[in-house]
């Protein structure tokens, strides 16, 4: 047909290469970037479900590092009250060296400074070591960990007090020797340690060896008690962290099935445009120059 207004085969080769530029700026964009929703409107049914994902994913694996964290932080506690608990074995087997007969009291009195010095050391340990600048030993210390959003996401930490001056506190459950003043008076003990100047746990003798064991051996199986509690609240946060490993996976395997671009498809996407492209733009040119006979019939 001679007509010149109207060039529809150039238009519609026209709006081919537009449409195909689209698909061809799509593909790229999701072959760049590996992922296929990158604006809102490459899925506006699936973009809001991807994102929740994406950040239920990201809130596990936070909370998983605050578990690592927190066993780091209890682990740190363990090792110190090991060291502490070597040090009252040592101080037991002073007490019942103190107690044979066939020592003089010169020799009672060297055992008497290994005693003071170990006590020193206890006291030392309990009250120097800390975790992120705080004294983590001093004192009874409650913290709430934070695993995840919502209700139950919360797992409760416990430290006792380890210091030696602590021994006969009234709620044995908020120190590590679990000894009362009820509970050693009725050993027949005194009711708490002192190593400080001028103290009051001087071993002088065969008598003040025997109380003294008894003390030391209560505070013993307190520190025991303290760590099998340690000990549980380590393996309780092992297996939290496990559990939210699978979740953390788990979600991002989701995020991953919904918004993660396939490289396979896309690239055959891609090539397909592209040949269209190259197609579409021979034809332009084919329906230009077309017109261009018209002016054979004006010469």
């Amino acid at each position: 047909m001679t007509i010149l207004n109207y060039n529809v085969a150039a238009q519609r080769a026209a709006t081919t290469m537009t449409r195909n530029d689209k698909v061809m700026n799509t593909s790229m964009s999701r072959l760049a970037t590996g992922v296929k929703l990158n604006q809102a409107e490459d899925g506006p049914a699936t973009i809001g479900v991807y994102k929740g994902l994406e950040l239920q994913a990201a809130t596990t694996r936070a909370g998983i590092e605050n578990i690592n964290n927190a066993i780091s932080y209890l682990r740190t506690v363990d090792d110190a009250g090991a060291a502490i608990e070597n040090l009252l074995i040592r101080m037991k087997e002073i007490a019942v060296e103190a107690q044979t007969g066939t020592l003089s009291s010169d020799q009672i009195a060297a055992l008497n400074v290994e005693y003071q010095i170990l006590g020193d050391q206890w006291d030392r340990i309990a009250t120097d070591t800390k975790w992120n600048g705080v004294a983590i030993m001093q004192g009874k210390h409650d913290a709430g960990l934070l695993v995840g959003v919502g209700s139950g996401s919360t797992i409760a930490l416990e430290i006792d007090d380890w210091r030696s001056a602590q021994f006969d506190n009234a709620d044995a459950d908020d120190v590590a020797t679990g000894a009362t003043a009820t509970a050693a008076a009725d050993t027949g003990g005194a009711t708490a340690f002192n190593f400080a100047s001028g103290n009051t746990e001087a071993l002088v003798d065969a008598t003040d060896a025997a109380a003294f064991m008894t003390k030391v051996t209560s505070a013993l199986e307190g520190i025991g008690k303290s760590r099998a509690e340690l000990g549980a609240q380590i393996n309780g946060l092992k297996a939290s962290a496990d559990s939210l490993v699978d979740l953390a996976d788990r979600y991002e395997s989701n995020a991953s099935a919904l918004g993660d671009s396939d490289y396979a498809a896309e690239s055959a996407k891609l090539a397909t445009a592209q040949i269209v492209s190259q197609a579409a733009t021979a034809m332009l040119a084919q329906a230009n120059a077309q017109k261009g006979t018209v002016l054979s019939l004006l010469k």
